[in-house]
């Protein structure tokens, strides 16, 4: 999992969505993922994914949340072709570390 030199925040969850340290706490992200991002009821300095999709519903709330971040903090450094049209199709492909595929 490349993420090509951009600085991930430590509290993300191992895998391919993942945000930089940088935030303004819009908790636009949280209101996308719940479940994915950190908990915005309770203190925080920087949002961060708690954990990782685990079905197709959370990829699109992961993918949403992607898209909705106010200055474009959270990435994807996965290589899924699906994933990767996704994001592009939202004009968020510049939000993926590689839009390369396998």
């Amino acid at each position: 999992m490349d993420t090509i030199g951009h600085d991930r925040a430590p509290q993300n969850a191992e895998g391919d969505f993942y945000t930089i340290q940088c935030c303004l706490m819009c908790c636009a992200p949280h209101h996308e993922a719940p479940d994915l991002m950190n908990d915005a009821a309770e203190e925080f300095d920087q949002c961060y994914f708690r954990r990782q999709p685990r079905n197709d519903v959370e990829l699109g709330q992961a993918i949403n949340a992607v898209c909705v971040s106010c200055i474009e903090s959270l990435r994807y450094a996965g290589r899924d072709p699906r994933v990767i049209a996704r994001l592009m199709a939202a004009d968020c492909g510049h939000l993926c570390d590689s839009t390369e595929t396998p």
